[in-house]
């Protein structure tokens, strides 16, 4: 980030800029998710599918604990920093970071302690130093997500695909010389995402202008106290959202095996790819909605115009490709070829929900989309345990999938809603009038 945090004039075409703000977070989530397929790949074709399928447990365990840790911080920088300048920008960004950083170091570390404490034996969670690497790896992960919203917040998304290039690349070269050098483990797989993020962090610290003044601006809880209840609406909403794909893969190992959950893993990684395009163009419309409310409209039609077009594309596509695609991974990782089918044919209901609390978020009814993704994850990681306990990693696609239409039967309305709604806001002269 510049020291002077400029910001570019938004376009006057919602459209536009929606596209142009959800074009930047594509290309950070596309080079990650498709260098990340590359990972997962190398790892399934030098380790065994048992450490690929630990592993993958592992590192979803930190992914969960580090998107709660955030707080809720990182999407609140994405509202707040358009609106703050020089010194405000630093002070704010600065308190976020060191907040969320110290919650992922002290959740990680009670994670692994109480998983030591019923028993499991990795020895990521029961050796000291596993439990300090566990600690460091979860809070530099947090420290991570919340600095790659506080980039989108000043519309610095150029620094955000480089950082996130750079930790793609960095796993992905390391992970063949640690196996050539120590040989493959879950904390050695562990061990180089760390590395990763620790490289994408050290380059970015480099490219930072007056990154002395970043260093010597100190957090300030006074001034940070009026935006806490925003942030924890933010924070539930996140946590609700991701918590049935971070959860399911740790669910899988612990009721199945670690070599099912590998191919569960691999199709949900997959699965991740497809939502791409309609998880970031509703992010997009938040942007867009804090930094220019008249244009939400637009931005609104074109997110589902664009989600329902990736969503067909899905639908058509997955019957064909999923076994293929898997089969990259390894012949056992097939098995979860269906599971791929279900979730990717959903795709437009799964775009359905993250464009429901986009316009949640935009209309500042955070408690409201709080609870509908509460009660939405509780009815997807429900109707996952039964799919799993019926018909293993396909029925939990099929269920998850199901759950998933459900909501957005129950979510649709009220979009259909706030479309009427902000016509008839941009169908009025502005003339100082207050947003909804």
């Amino acid at each position: 980030m510049s020291s002077d945090t400029e910001r570019r004039k938004p376009p006057k075409s919602g459209s536009a800029l929606v596209l142009t703000i959800a074009a930047a977070l594509c290309s950070t989530t596309v080079v990650t998710a498709t260098l990340g397929f590359a990972f997962w790949a190398l790892a399934a074709h030098i380790a065994s599918a048992e450490t690929v399928g630990r592993s993958a447990a592992m590192i979803s365990a930190m992914q969960f604990i580090a998107t709660f840790a955030t707080l809720g911080l990182h999407t609140l920088l994405i509202a707040e920093l358009p609106r703050r300048d020089g010194p405000d920008v630093r002070r704010l960004v600065v308190t976020c970071v060191g907040a969320a950083g110290a919650v992922g170091l002290l959740g990680a570390t009670g994670y692994a302690l109480v998983q030591n404490g019923f028993g499991h034996s990795e020895w990521m969670y029961s050796s000291p130093v596993g439990v300090v690497l566990f600690g460091v790896g979860t809070a530099v992960s947090t420290v991570t997500i919340v600095l790659d919203g506080a980039m989108v917040g000043v519309q610095q998304s150029g620094r955000q695909v480089s950082r996130n290039l750079v930790f793609s690349v960095v796993k992905l070269a390391a992970l063949p010389l640690a196996a050539f050098a120590v040989g493959m483990s879950p904390q050695i797989i562990f061990a180089v995402w760390l590395l990763g993020n620790l490289v994408s962090l050290a380059i970015l610290a480099m490219r930072t202008e007056a990154v002395d003044q970043w260093l010597t601006t100190a957090p300030t809880v006074r001034g940070f106290s009026p935006l806490w209840r925003a942030a924890a609406g933010h924070h539930w909403v996140n946590v609700a959202t991701q918590a049935p794909r971070l959860a399911l893969p740790v669910l899988v190992a612990v009721q199945l095996s670690s070599e099912v959950n590998a191919a569960f893993y691999a199709a949900l990684l997959l699965a991740t790819f497809i939502w791409i395009v309609p998880n970031h163009l509703a992010t997009a419309m938040f942007a867009l909605h804090s930094g220019n409310p008249e244009h939400f409209e637009t931005g609104l039609n074109t997110a589902i115009r664009l989600s329902a077009v990736v969503s067909i594309l899905a639908a058509v596509g997955a019957p064909f490709l999923a076994q293929p695609m898997l089969a990259i991974f390894g012949r056992q990782y097939e098995e979860a070829r269906y599971c791929l089918i279900a979730m990717a044919v959903c795709t437009f209901a799964s775009a359905i929900k993250s464009i429901y609390i986009a316009v949640r978020r935009a209309q500042g009814a955070l408690g409201r989309a709080a609870r509908a993704a509460i009660l939405g994850a509780g009815l997807e990681l429900g109707a996952a345990e039964v799919g799993l306990q019926l018909g293993g990693i396909t029925g939990i696609g099929i269920a998850l999938g199901v759950a998933t239409v459900v909501e957005a039967m129950f979510f649709w309305p009220a979009i259909r809603a706030a479309r009427r709604q902000f016509a008839a806001q941009s169908a009025v002269p502005v003339c100082g009038g207050e947003n909804a």
